[in-house]
């Protein structure tokens, strides 16, 4: 066999090995339209205020990569129990994309060391009508790790998104008296099959 054969060979064999590890992985993916222009969707995930009125009563974020984030749903309890804390932005594509690190619930204190990783992206479906898709990957494949998959299934798809939507159709979410005042009966964002 001559070199340029082999290289061919090599190439197709790497190529077929990380189609089959990237089929492996699995992602967490949701989304939802939402009934607002990109500007004001890009708006309630970067900046405090915005993040208040859908997200979380508490939040920091500096918009640059490997900036720290956290958000606290619930600030004044003991650190490690606030909420997602020590996370870190990984990249920021102006009104198009964010992702950052996110770490799991208290409850489950060795997956909560490691994290996951979270792409929100926005797409422009007309001047007041944006889509908004959220990833999550980086799952372990442990029980746990099924069980904290389960867990964000639920939190993006049934709280975070649709509070989002809500958030800029109807008003901010009112976070007095958390979680009892929060908005009922939400429709669910999307869940697509990974």
């Amino acid at each position: 066999m001559n070199t340029s054969f082999k290289l061919l060979i090599t190439f197709w064999l790497l190529t077929q090995i990380a189609v089959a590890q990237t089929a492996k992985e699995k992602i967490l993916s949701t989304s939802i339209e939402v009934n607002a222009s990109v500007d004001s969707v890009w708006s309630r995930w970067t900046t405090e205020s915005g993040r208040r009125k859908f997200f979380a009563p508490s939040s920091k974020m500096e918009l640059k990569t490997l900036g720290f984030m956290e958000i606290l749903f619930m600030p004044s309890a003991p650190e490690g129990q606030r909420g997602a804390e020590n996370n870190r932005v990984l990249a920021v594509q102006d009104k198009q994309m964010l992702s950052f690190t996110w770490d799991a619930p208290p409850q489950f204190p060795e997956i909560r060391k490691q994290r996951t990783v979270v792409v929100v992206r926005l797409e422009k479906l007309g001047e007041k009508k944006t889509k908004v898709s959220l990833n999550q990957m980086g799952w372990g494949s442990t029980a746990d790790w099924d069980t904290v998959y389960g867990y964000f299934t639920k939190a993006w798809s049934t709280f975070v998104l649709p509070n989002l939507k809500y958030s800029l159709e109807v008003g901010p979410v009112d976070w007095n008296d958390f979680p009892n005042k929060l908005p009922k009966n939400l429709l669910p964002a999307t869940l697509s099959n990974n």
